[in-house]
């Protein structure tokens, strides 16, 4: 072999043996993984919650506002575990999959639901929480079930959430008022009946051949009202058991399917951001609602945190608005979303960092957290009706909130990645309904057609995927 050849040879040896031995340091520098389990007869003094952990914020988009729920939440739980300091760090969530690689993301940090299943199921980075429910004397009875439900994965609790997002309706009170309707808001409506008031309300011009006002204006493509409508008149449509979706089979999810694309043909339902994508005579009537505040009287709304952009919309045109629940269809389910926090399987602190995510589930947690600007509505069934999250010091704190916890036993999780794996929760994302829908309104497929396509597409995909 030549010099030089040699050379080359026992440089990139070197090279390979290097990356290995960095490989190899990093992964021994990573702690060893906590499983959760402790004992059930323990009590928490018996835990010994002490020692030092780290909170992991997610600061994409935030604000010095938004800080302050988990900050004031922090010096709630070190009050009642004097023992355990805390560090509080932010970072964008964007990076949390590096970090996690790299063994460095916080003993507790922030996630939502998909967050939740790619941490677990492709990085197993986990710890789960349930051994310590217990221990800690969590009331799970006292925790929405849609927000519980938001935090497992294969039946077991790895998020603890930190509010419930319970899907709702905001509406103008004026245009039911002028049209001499008047409903409760504080219950939901039967659908019939939400339907019968809808028409009333829904005007058509017919010199332009376009609606100028219309019932409701709904996200239709979104997963939290689709699948109110999916299980409304009684179907299954998913079964994660079975790992089956059954849409076009069943007559009880196309009932209410028809309903939901009936009412958008017939006018009265506006379908919200992908109206002015929908082609042909359908598309045409639409044209005329330019501001569904000022033209629709029902609009979904899906969080707590909107209020602001929602209700300063409301108020540029100084409309007045309020609060309702959604509509009940005959088997009345409301769609929750919950966000919340993780806890770092190789974390040092196994119990205190537990005992931080579960604090969440507590009546001083929920107080602290959700008592602040930045704040949500709380997960207890306890605290549902107190007013200390009501946006109080805001021109809006005489608004109807009770509609945020209207139906606390009904409640299921909103986010398909609960009930299926991502690959098959995917052909039902946001982007993959809306162009669905689009298809469907313009008249490019029936519904027959669209919806057996999809459920084909699902099952089949699901049916490749190991348990």
């Amino acid at each position: 072999m030549k010099k030089e050849t040699m050379k080359l040879f026992i440089r990139t040896v070197l090279v390979i043996l290097s990356a290995a031995l960095l490989t190899g340091a990093a992964a021994c520098s990573k702690r060893p993984i906590q499983t959760g389990e402790v004992d059930q007869d323990l009590t928490v003094e018996e835990l010994d919650i002490r020692g030092e952990v780290t909170f992991t914020e997610n600061n994409t988009g935030g604000t010095e506002q938004d800080r302050l729920a988990a900050k004031a939440f922090i010096s709630a739980f070190q009050k009642a575990y004097p023992n355990v300091k805390v560090r509080y760090e932010e970072a964008p969530v964007n990076g949390f999959d590096a970090r996690i690689s790299a063994g460095d993301i916080g003993d507790v940090f922030w996630g939502d639901a998909s967050n939740m299943h790619n941490y677990q199921i492709n990085h197993n980075a986990l710890m789960p929480l349930d051994s310590y429910i217990k221990p800690l004397n969590i009331d799970l009875g006292q925790v929405f079930s849609g927000a519980l439900e938001a935090g497992k994965v294969n039946g077991r609790l790895y998020m603890a959430p930190r509010n419930i997002g319970e899907h709702i309706l905001i509406y103008n009170e004026e245009i039911p008022e002028a049209e001499g309707i008047t409903f409760d808001k504080t219950k939901a409506m039967p659908w019939e009946d939400f339907k019968a008031i809808c028409r009333t309300m829904t005007h058509f011009d017919e010199q332009s051949g376009r609606f100028t006002q219309v019932g409701a204006s709904l996200k239709v493509w979104w997963h939290p009202i689709w699948q109110v409508f999916f299980r409304g008149f009684g179907g299954k449509w998913i079964d994660p058991k079975t790992h089956t979706v059954t849409i076009a089979d069943s007559t009880e999810v196309m009932q209410g399917i028809n309903e939901l694309f009936d009412a958008i043909n017939q006018g009265w339902l506006y379908p919200e951001d992908i109206a002015g994508s929908i082609g042909g005579e359908l598309g045409e009537k639409f044209r005329g609602i330019t501001n569904t505040y000022a033209q629709a009287c029902f609009k979904n709304f899906g969080d707590l945190s909107w209020t602001t952009s929602y209700g300063l919309a409301y108020d540029s045109i100084e409309v007045r608005w309020d609060f309702c629940p959604f509509p009940a269809l005959p088997t009345h389910t409301v769609s929750t979303g919950a966000t919340g926090y993780l806890v770092y399987n190789r974390t040092r602190n196994p119990n205190a960092a537990a005992a931080l995510a579960l604090f969440f589930l507590t009546e001083p947690g929920q107080r602290a957290y959700n008592g602040q600007t930045g704040g949500n509505v709380p997960l207890l069934k306890s605290l549902a009706y107190d007013d200390f999250w009501h946006l109080q010091g805001t021109d809006w704190s005489d608004k109807n909130y009770d509609a945020f916890v209207s139906y606390p036993d009904e409640t299921l999780p909103a986010s398909v990645i609960t009930q299926a794996p991502q690959d098959v929760a995917n052909l039902f994302s946001a982007d993959a309904m809306q162009q669905l829908f689009i298809k469907v309104l313009s008249g490019s497929k029936s519904v027959e057609t669209a919806f057996m396509e999809l459920q084909t597409k699902a099952n089949e995909k699901w049916s490749t995927i190991a348990n």
